[in-house]
């Protein structure tokens, strides 16, 4: 579910961004693949630099219950976790603990297009209802 969630996103961001989309990548508990990297910033960093990124992004995701236990019940599950940088945003789509989809766009991306958080939500949303369905089966 996940790789289908990954690639649902990098259609979704590179026909909505216009060239601001940085990475994709796909991550597992003990495994990721780069789905997308720009040319640019793969020049940017070493392969050690990538892991601790995406290692990052792991954690992140096995702190998302604790979201659940701070805000009340009509947050609801907590879908996206994003981290603004003054040039880059990344977002980090949790499916589950130690499963998601991390996006990294340039900050651009998000001043001249409305709504781009919230179409990307959605699409993780689904997959994930889809795979909370398909688990109970």
């Amino acid at each position: 579910m996940s790789q289908r969630l990954a690639s649902r996103l990098e259609s979704f961001f590179r026909a909505e961004t216009d060239g601001s989309l940085r990475s994709i990548v796909n991550y597992e508990q003990g495994d990721f693949t780069v789905i997308y990297l720009r040319d640019d910033v793969g020049d940017q960093y070493a392969t050690e630099e990538i892991d601790k990124a995406i290692d990052d992004s792991r954690l992140e995701s096995l702190a998302a219950p604790i979201y659940s236990d701070i805000f009340s019940e009509d947050h609801g599950e907590l879908t996206c976790l994003v981290k603004c940088f003054e040039n880059v945003i990344e977002m980090n789509f949790v499916i589950e603990d130690g499963v998601g989809t991390t996006v990294a766009l340039d900050s651009d991306a998000f001043g001249d297009t409305h709504g781009l958080v919230a179409d990307a939500r959605e699409i993780a949303i689904q997959e994930r209802r889809e795979a909370i369905g398909n688990n109970g089966n």
